[in-house]
């Protein structure tokens, strides 16, 4: 597993978590019971996406291209 993405709220690290799943792609997000029960302890540390090693350059496009389409 590698770190993919670090999301300073719980809420982005689910959305993310969601549209890797939507293109079949499982992720984990690590720091989720502390962000959910004191998100004020995972702001600076960041709450974490992680993937397979093997989808990692897959998963990074993909996260991309949401980004940029929420970016609009």
């Amino acid at each position: 597993m590698v770190v993919l993405r670090k999301y300073t709220m719980l809420i982005q690290a689910e959305l993310a978590r969601l549209e890797l799943a939507s293109f079949g792609i499982n992720s984990t997000i690590l720091d989720e019971i502390v962000g959910s029960i004191a998100p004020h302890l995972t702001m600076h540390s960041g709450v974490r996406l992680v993937v397979a090693e093997e989808d990692e350059q897959e998963a990074d496009t993909i996260l991309a291209a949401m980004k940029k389409r929420n970016a609009t």
